[in-house]
């Protein structure tokens, strides 16, 4: 069905509300609109987020996160099983607060509802001016190191955003060559992978999810690009999302995925403490230009990465309306009274 983009936002700020002000859940319902417009129909910001962490909230309503580590440029947050998402604008301001002070400011966190849809975290930022950059633990045991036979790191996801003239850039992806719900679906629903994306056992290329993906829930995923350099990749986040933050590496996870078991990180960068901002976002939008002018092999159109998500987005915003599934419609006004 199709929904007057007002009307959702309404659903969303009424939900937050019972959790947070009213400007944190106005905050909440703008960015979380923004983020399902740009990733939808390939994730359902609204089902994975909006629904989940509202159940969390309530079932953990009693419980306070613990802020463990507060210094000038760095927030360490154990979540205390309570989802994130509410806090979205606390965060993005304290962040900003920090990195206008000392020019980059990170947050640590982990034991939370977890970070579903990365987009979410990074677009706020950069519609304010800011560079921001983190990433969130895609374990347990997803994908193989290279000439591996076993998954053993997560799919270990990503996401920038930056301001420019134009709009915004904003990318949100898995560094994994696929993120894990594409195996899981394969196998579910009896369908072939892509041509290598995984491995069966013996290390080998397969499109059989049933021998990439195993009973116990470990997958062998293959790192991005399939190669060394995606895998050094996957596995700097690895490192970065656990051990250096003091959350677990995706081996020692919980097999049947428990969200708590994960950590992640989210970095903001004061732009205007290296170089004039509208300097930045003109230079950058120069390069864009040139990049998407650019011949493309075959007549193919050159893109810039985020181009597809922000082309969507401003279609849908002209339009007013956007599609949701019945069922999650309900019960996001269920959620709302």
């Amino acid at each position: 069905m199709k929904i007057e983009i007002s009307d959702i936002k309404s659903l969303l700020k009424q939900i937050a509300q019972k959790y947070v002000s009213e400007d944190e859940a106005i905050y909440y319902s703008d960015e979380l609109v923004e983020a399902y417009i740009r990733k939808y129909p390939r994730t359902n910001i609204f089902k994975d987020e909006v629904i989940s962490d509202t159940e969390r909230q309530e079932k953990f309503r009693d419980y306070k996160m613990e802020i463990q580590v507060d210094l000038p440029s760095l927030l360490k947050i154990n979540f205390n099983h309570l989802p994130i998402t509410f806090k979205l604008k606390w965060i993005h301001d304290t962040l900003i607060e920090k990195a206008q002070k000392t020019g980059i400011s990170i947050l640590a966190f982990d034991n939370s509802g977890g970070m579903h849809t990365l987009h979410t975290w990074t677009q706020g930022l950069a519609k304010r001016g800011f560079f921001a950059i983190g990433s969130y633990n895609g374990g347990p045991c997803a994908v193989v190191p290279y000439g591996g036979t076993r998954g053993l790191l997560g799919t270990n996801p990503m996401t920038y955003a930056f301001p420019t003239e134009d709009g915004i850039v904003v990318v949100d992806m898995a560094t994994s060559e696929i993120p894990f719900f594409e195996v899981f679906n394969a196998k579910k629903n009896n369908n072939k992978l892509k041509e290598n994306v995984a491995v069966d056992n013996d290390g080998h290329i397969t499109t059989d999810p049933q021998k990439a993906l195993h009973e116990n829930g470990i997958s062998n995923l293959l790192p991005m690009g399939g190669n060394y350099k995606g895998y050094a990749v996957n596995y700097l986040l690895e490192i970065m999302t656990s051990s250096l933050i003091g959350a677990k590496l995706s081996d020692m996870m919980d097999l049947s995925y428990v969200n708590e078991d994960h950590g992640g990180f989210l970095m903001v960068v004061n732009i205007e403490a290296f170089t004039k901002v509208d300097d930045f976002k003109k230079e950058v939008s120069r390069f864009n230009n040139v990049i998407r002018e650019q011949k493309g092999v075959d007549n193919q159109k050159v893109i810039v990465p985020g181009d597809r998500n922000q082309n969507r987005y401003e279609q849908i915003m002209k339009e007013g309306k956007i599609d949701i599934d019945d069922d999650i419609y309900s019960k996001l006004v269920e959620l709302s009274k």
